[in-house]
């Protein structure tokens, strides 16, 4: 077996943690972008 699949319980829950952050991150980032690429295209018409 390699060592990168040997998570202790700890490491796992700060992975899982970082993870949901960045999703939130990532989300919040892609609105911010789709709205204003949307009121960029409604101010061309």
């Amino acid at each position: 077996m390699s060592k990168k699949s040997w998570f202790t319980l700890e490491e796992i829950q700060i992975k899982k943690e970082r993870n949901k952050k960045n999703m939130y991150f990532y989300s919040f980032l892609f609105t911010m972008v789709l709205s204003a690429l949307v009121t960029f295209l409604a101010s061309q018409i």
